[in-house]
């Protein structure tokens, strides 16, 4: 009796048989399929919340990711270009605010004599060099506090 006449005949009394070495290499390919989607899941578990923080590379229009990437933009930035997620882990994108934006934030007006060298630190705004200061319980107040009693130089 041939293998296909044994076969066909074991199917008719519902007895399906296999040779050891496919039962063991479908076994080994749904394993390994098991180990790639275990994978996948934990990447995703990974780039789930969390940020990304993008920093500009001077004015050059090149940012770097948090996640080890680079991109590159003809005008403005990741945020004014409508990005809101990483293109490369998934995360909430966060763009780092420019040195001279940080700056302007925190601009104080010169002192009552026209002196520049001012700043502001432990909740007291002043200037180095003629001893003018404004103390509050914050520095932020203090600042705040400086500008609104301090005029702006004229452009």
């Amino acid at each position: 009796m041939s293998d296909v006449q044994r076969f066909w005949s074991h199917e008719a009394s519902n007895i399906f048989c296999v040779r050891a070495s496919d039962f063991d290499r479908v076994t080994a390919e749904r394993d390994a399929l098991q180990q790639r989607l275990n994978a996948v899941d934990q990447r995703i578990d990974d780039f789930a919340g969390g940020e990304c923080e993008w920093h500009r590379e001077d004015d050059s229009g090149i940012w770097h990711s948090g996640c080890g990437e680079t991109w590159s933009f003809h005008e403005d930035g990741p945020e004014e270009n409508g990005m809101h997620f990483c293109h490369s882990c998934g995360k909430h994108l966060v763009a780092e605010m420019a040195e001279q934006e940080q700056d302007a934030d925190w601009h104080m007006n010169p002192c009552k004599q026209g002196h520049r060298d001012v700043g502001a630190s432990g909740g007291v705004a002043a200037c180095n060099q003629c001893d003018e200061k404004i103390e509050a319980a914050t520095t932020q107040e203090a600042f705040e506090r400086w500008n609104a009693t301090h005029r702006a130089p004229q452009a």
